[in-house]
């Protein structure tokens, strides 16, 4: 049991809450004689209803009211269109419109769960009409995801505090109304590189990726493509390559080889496992054609020599020697000065590092890639794969051009 003392302090804690976040206060709905809705926590006060709405608060006469349903009877009233209905994304996406204009928002995040999650299991792709009549409403849930304070600050503002809302815990629909929002937010290419490099938070630069990618700026498939080399999550690289894989074309991945001539053998690793990754064909050729120089240029991890790091040593035997005599001539006497020089015997080692190990480790991931790509493994000697290449092009084209045998009556 709690203590007396104790519960208005909890009171007023749980009533904090539920002003600050706004989705377990009750709503109710008051529709005016001419045509308004109102939705929000009513208060009667003499002749006069005060309606607080999520943009403020509203005070309309009695008069004017031609119908008040308090939160209970709107919940009632969506369980009943429920019952009514299909159990299908569609019918989901209605009960979801229908639980926004009751003010039941969390009815409403529900709903909108609901169908993308039977979409999902579906396996088929979503209906172009559902999509867009989703990605519509998805675009009009601004008031529910980002709070009033930011909805009239700069676009910088306006594009953290909306990635700012992605994390563990978000549902997939309030996730996809942030990107939605990302997407149609005018001028807002530049913020969401900055957020896609600078942020911290890998979930929220996945989000600034995803919103790009839709987003109709030339330039912002490239932004995707290299983040697929440059970032240092693995989950953001492999998100990003998921996100650019279905445009992907032959110069894009020609764009992407430059990659595997880097001075920085870790680029050139996370190139070739973006090449594998994007699975288009282009790219088997340019791994095949890298592979015999993939130690040539690398830059040393210390930052000395072209292609590793310098180093000498010196192996030496001296022996001095008395090489020549010069006479002086002191008080008449002669006297034979000798002159001593050293006589060096040895050898002198001048090497350059190379990293063995890193250049197989490149190897290694550039076969996992051709292996991924072609469904073949060209084996451990890279001067046996363009043999191996042209042996996979040659049963693809047989493939290809395989005489249909006819059926059997």
């Amino acid at each position: 049991m709690m203590h007396p003392s104790s519960t208005p302090r909890s009171f007023a804690l749980l009533l904090a809450c539920a002003i600050a976040f706004g989705s377990t206060a009750p709503a109710d709905e008051v529709r005016l004689h001419d045509g308004r809705i109102l939705v929000g926590k009513v208060q009667k006060k003499g002749d006069t209803l005060e309606v607080t709405t999520r943009d403020g608060v509203v005070v309309v006469h009695q008069q004017e009211v031609k119908d008040h349903l308090d939160d209970e009877a709107l919940r009632q009233k969506l369980s009943d269109r429920q019952r009514s209905v299909a159990d299908t994304p569609f019918s989901h996406l209605q009960l979801a419109i229908e639980a926004r204009s009751f003010g039941l928002e969390p009815e409403m995040w529900r709903h909108l769960d609901r169908a993308l999650d039977q979409q999902q299991k579906s396996g088929a792709p979503m209906a172009a009409g559902l999509e867009r009549r989703l990605r519509d409403f998805f675009a009009q849930l601004e008031p529910e995801v980002l709070p009033r304070a930011f909805r009239t600050a700069t676009v910088q503002k306006r594009v953290h505090k909306l990635l700012d809302g992605l994390h563990a815990s978000t549902q997939p629909a309030r996730a996809a109304a942030i990107e939605e929002l990302l997407v149609r937010m005018p001028d807002a290419d530049q913020d969401l590189r900055i957020e896609a490099r600078r942020n911290s938070n890998p979930r929220q630069r996945i989000g600034a990726l995803a919103a790009l990618q839709r987003r109709s700026l030339p330039g912002n498939d490239r932004f995707v493509l290299r983040t697929s080399i440059l970032d240092g999550t693995d989950s953001v690289r492999d998100r990003a390559i998921e996100l650019a894989k279905p445009a992907i074309d032959a110069d894009d991945i020609a764009y992407m080889a430059a990659g595997l001539e880097h001075q920085n053998a870790k680029v050139r690793m996370r190139t070739a496992e973006a090449l594998g990754g994007l699975d288009h064909k282009d790219a088997l050729e340019l791994l095949v054609k890298a592979a015999p120089l993939a130690g040539t240029g690398l830059a040393p991890a210390g930052g000395g020599g072209a292609n590793g790091d310098r180093a000498h040593i010196a192996i030496l035997n001296q022996q001095a020697y008395i090489r020549d005599f010069d006479v002086e001539v002191a008080q008449a006497s002669f006297i034979a000065d000798p002159k001593v020089d050293v006589l060096q015997s040895g050898a002198v080692l001048d090497v350059t590092v190379v990293g063995v190990i890193e250049i197989r480790t490149i190897l290694r991931i550039y076969r996992q890639s051709l292996k991924r790509l072609a469904n073949s493994d060209p084996g451990e000697d890279v001067r046996k794969w363009p043999e191996w290449l042209a042996q996979v092009r040659a049963e693809g084209n047989k493939a290809t051009t395989a005489p249909v045998t006819p059926k059997q009556r």
